[in-house]
């Protein structure tokens, strides 16, 4: 059985394991490992929260909470991507609710506005929670669990549900991170693996040619204004102590392929070869390394970097080369309006699509990397990639 690794962080690494998910077969073992320097949005406050009220670090649950539904194998799958993605609008504290109480009030808004959720039909039976197979399941097998209450101040709005469920299960497991994760993948039925590439604080901040730095994964990727490229990606001081999770070498070395990108550069991809050991497992590790490239610059972060940069910068904190090189090389046919819009969209912000030149194709193929170009955007997102495209490629590495 061939096994894959993937590793990066948001939705990128989510999108193309729910495409896995749909066409790999049982040749093939997938286990995800996971960014967790996210410290922006609800997942900060969350985060806030613990430390503030309990004096805990919540490891971030939102990149797990998605590459763990993408995964799921559970006749319930669309159901709990559905309730898990689910954003409280309500004020009321976070302590006062339990699970159950939780996944109620859910499932109570989600059945009352059902036609403005576009519920497929098939989803209707699983939403009326009062009754039903999926309550009996639930209530029969955890109906210890669903008594668990979060005792945080804070309030529940603009939180998704399942970051909740998920930092709920880790206070009321006696703050054991694997633990909660083992439990979520008996849950949804995980058949692959879902590791977070640490447990420990990962914060991380860059460090600029001019030598400025900007401090936080959150600042890096959507707040900061540059006046220099980034230089160097490090650890932040309060987490010079994260090392990988335990499973994360083993999967390493024992990997036939590992897949990262694409995403953002520095805030989803190299974050997680900064983590202690990690590099050093990439070098034990034979594994091919397969490289998907963004179709564009990310706003500030990579500002004026070519194609070939992307695989330098990479190769630097991997400290190896990568094998395989996959870029898009098709321009989509937008219209002026269309184009503006992917102008303006904060990922791109008045950049354009970059496309391999010959010189750096040469180069590439000189250090022996195998260049492979196609058509790979969405036609509905411009300039994001398409995951049954990248999906169809990866088959033809791996089984060819």
């Amino acid at each position: 059985m061939l096994k894959i690794t993937t590793i990066w962080g948001w939705n990128g690494q989510s999108n193309l394991l729910d495409a896995f998910y749909h066409s790999l077969d049982d040749r093939v073992s997938i286990t995800s490992v996971v960014s967790m320097s996210d410290d922006g949005r609800t997942t900060w406050e969350l985060m806030k929260a613990f430390h503030d009220d309990l004096g805990l670090h919540l490891p971030p649950p939102g990149d797990l909470r998605r590459c763990l539904f993408s995964l799921s194998s559970s006749e319930y799958r669309d159901y709990f991507k559905l309730v898990f993605e689910y954003t409280f609008l309500n004020e009321e504290k976070i302590w006062e609710f339990t699970i159950f109480d939780l996944f109620k009030q859910v499932n109570k808004e989600l059945l009352f506005f059902w036609r403005w959720w576009d519920l497929k039909e098939e989803l209707i039976k699983f939403v009326d929670f009062s009754d039903g197979d999926l309550f009996h399941l639930l209530n029969n097998n955890y109906s210890n669990i669903f008594d668990f209450k979060l005792p945080l101040h804070s309030s529940l709005k603009w939180h998704k549900f399942g970051n909740i469920l998920m930092a709920s299960l880790f206070y009321n497991f006696d703050q054991d991170y694997d633990k909660m994760i083992d439990f979520m993948h008996t849950l949804l039925e995980v058949k692959a693996k879902v590791i977070p590439v640490t447990t420990k604080r990962a914060r991380i901040k860059a460090i600029l040619w001019n030598g400025d730095v900007i401090e936080s994964q959150d600042r890096i990727s959507n707040v900061a204004s540059y006046n220099s490229w980034i230089s160097d990606l490090v650890l932040n001081h309060c987490s010079q102590d994260a090392s990988h999770n335990k499973q994360v070498h083993d999967t390493i070395v024992e990997s036939d392929y590992i897949i990262i990108g694409p995403w953002d550069l520095f805030t989803s991809i190299i974050s997680n070869f900064i983590i202690g050991w990690v590099r050093e497992s990439l070098c034990e590790s034979n594994a091919k390394i397969i490289y998907i490239w963004n179709s564009t610059n990310k706003w500030w972060e990579t500002t004026g970097l070519a194609q070939i940069d992307f695989v330098n910068k990479v190769e630097m904190f991997l400290w190896k080369r990568i094998d395989y090189f996959i870029v898009n090389n098709k321009k989509p046919d937008l219209t002026p309006l269309e184009y503006k819009k992917f102008q303006d969209d904060i990922s791109v912000k008045w950049w354009d699509f970059l496309f391999l030149s010959n010189r750096e194709r040469s180069e590439l193929e000189r250090r022996k990397v195998q260049v492979i170009e196609a058509d790979l955007l969405d036609d509905e997102s411009f300039y994001k990639h398409n995951k049954v495209k990248i999906t169809e490629l990866i088959k033809n590495i791996i089984f060819n």
